[in-house]
């Protein structure tokens, strides 16, 4: 059991350093590159980025950030080791667990899921579904999954093209981006079909209720904006994990 609990430990805070370390790089570049400052884009030191240190260059910590994703992961991975969703093996746990960590934190920072990220979580997810649920099912799921916010995509442009059009004044958010899509259809090959269908209701409803606490203390503290988007990423994955634990 304490070996256990060492590799959980371990391998969570290793996601955690990879996670910041994506999600630092990739919406800049693109591309695997040195560690780079958020504020001012120079590189930093190894030695400064895995202990959270202030960019020498603009002073810029991250220190939060840093420590609060890797403390997450540590956390997540040490619950899942213990407490496994389903059938799913430990290593595509720790894979997905990357994946979904770079989602969240571009979405909450950039608003934003990277292309390059959302083909990562279609081969995880596809391979994890295929082994828990049958390549018929887990391809279901995809497919439905990727067209129902396809739907809901196109519905929130269309949405906002009339509400340009009535307020004569153009809506840039909207409600859903591409990437959700994407992330929808990555949850849809991971929990399969029919159980697709629960999890994007979850993450409608959970999406629904935290726009509505934040349209509350908006009006509280008189900073409401109509039309205010929010990032939906969190709630697709929270949706796909509540089903995954509940109905496999």
């Amino acid at each position: 059991m304490p070996l256990m609990m060492f590799v959980y430990l371990l391998c969570g805070a290793i996601v955690g350093i990879l996670a910041n370390y994506m999600a630092d790089v990739l919406p800049r570049h693109r591309r695997f590159t040195k560690p780079v400052c958020l504020e001012c884009g120079e590189n930093r030191p190894i030695e400064k980025f895995l202990t959270g240190k202030p960019c020498k260059h603009c002073g810029k910590k991250n220190a939060i950030r840093y420590w609060s994703v890797i403390l997450a992961t540590t956390m997540l991975s040490i619950a899942s080791g213990f407490f496994p969703a389903g059938k799913m093996p430990f290593i595509a746990v720790e894979i997905l667990l990357l994946i979904f960590s770079v989602m969240v934190i571009t979405d909450i920072e950039f608003r934003v899921i990277l292309e390059q990220v959302s083909w990562a979580g279609y081969v995880a997810a596809a391979l994890t579904g295929w082994y828990i649920n049958g390549f018929t099912k887990t391809i279901l799921g995809g497919i439905c999954g990727f067209l129902i916010f396809l739907g809901l995509y196109y519905l929130g442009k269309a949405f906002a093209r009339r509400m340009s059009r009535n307020r004569e004044v153009p809506v840039d958010e909207e409600a859903l981006g591409f990437g959700d899509v994407n992330l929808a259809g990555v949850i849809g090959l991971l929990t399969g079909f029919p159980y697709v269908l629960p999890a994007l209701l979850c993450a409608v409803i959970l999406g629904g209720l935290a726009s509505g606490v934040i349209i509350i203390v908006s009006i509280i503290n008189k900073r409401y904006e109509a039309f205010q988007a929010i990032p939906y990423g969190p709630f697709i994955i929270l949706g796909g994990i509540l089903v995954l634990y509940f109905y496999h």
